[in-house]
C-alpha cells in the first residue's frame, strides 16, 4: 500500500490536458504508476492526469500518432486508448469508451495505510469566495487536495500571504500562497483537510449536486 501520489484526477468531462495552464510549477512527487501494453509489448509508465475521457501518462512511452494500446488502471480494469499527442516527457491518450474516474479515487484511498489516509489531488471546477480584510472576493477552485488547492482570480494574493477560502459544502482551513502565476496561485493548508470530508463533497459535485 502507498500514499497519495501526485496525479491528478479529472472530474470534468473534458481530456485532461484540455484547458491546462503553461508554466505552473513542477511537482516533484510519485505519480501512479501504470502498464501500457502495445501490442505483446509491456511498458512501465505513470499517470500525471486521468479523466474520464483520457490520459496523460508520463514515461519511455514510444509510440507514433494514432497508435493503439492498452493501458492498466488502480482498479484493475485494463482500457483501449489511441496517441492522440506527444510531447518531450508526456503522451496523451483518448480512451476508446469513458471509463469511472470516482472508482479510481475511490480505489486509490482504499490502497492507502488507514491511519494515514490522504484525498488525492481532484481537478474541479467550484466557485469560491476569498476573504480579504473585510471584503469577499470571487474565484474558482480549479483543483484540491489533503494539502491545499489551486485558485484562479483576480487580485490573487502574493507568494506567503495567509488566505481564507470559503466554500460551499465544505470548510476550508486557512492557508498560505505558495506560489503565484497570473490568475492562478497554489494555497498550501495550515492544517491537512481530511479525505473524510473531501470525498463526500467531490461526489456530489461530480453528481452535479453543488
Amino acid at each position: 500500500m502507498t500514499d497519495a501520489t501526485a496525479t491528478t484526477f479529472v472530474l470534468p468531462a473534458k481530456l485532461p490536458w484540455q484547458g491546462d495552464a503553461p508554466g505552473l510549477p513542477e511537482r516533484a512527487e510519485p505519480l501512479d504508476p501504470t502498464t501500457v501494453h502495445i501490442g505483446p509489448i509491456a511498458v512501465p509508465s505513470e499517470i500525471r492526469e486521468i479523466s474520464q475521457l483520457g490520459a496523460t501518462l508520463r514515461g519511455a512511452v514510444d509510440v507514433p500518432l494514432g497508435a493503439a494500446l492498452s493501458m492498466e488502471l488502480g482498479t484493475g480494469q485494463r482500457v483501449d486508448a489511441v496517441v492522440a499527442w506527444r510531447g518531450e516527457q508526456d503522451v496523451g491518450v483518448r480512451f476508446t469508451r469513458p471509463i469511472d474516474v470516482m472508482a479510481l479515487i475511490t480505489r486509490q484511498l482504499v490502497a492507502q495505510p488507514a491511519d494515514r489516509r490522504q484525498m488525492p489531488r481532484v481537478e474541479v471546477r467550484a466557485a469560491a469566495w476569498l476573504r480579504e480584510d473585510e471584503r469577499f472576493l470571487p474565484a474558482t477552485i480549479r483543483n484540491i487536495s489533503a494539502g491545499g488547492l489551486q485558485l484562479e482570480g483576480d487580485a490573487l494574493p502574493t507568494v506567503g500571504e495567509p488566505v481564507q477560502v470559503f466554500l460551499e459544502g465544505l470548510g476550508i482551513p486557512p492557508g498560505e500562497v505558495s506560489w503565484r502565476h497570473g490568475r492562478l496561485a497554489g494555497i498550501r493548508f495550515a492544517r491537512e483537510l481530511s479525505w473524510q470530508a473531501i470525498l463526500p463533497w467531490v461526489k456530489e459535485l461530480h453528481a452535479g449536486r453543488r
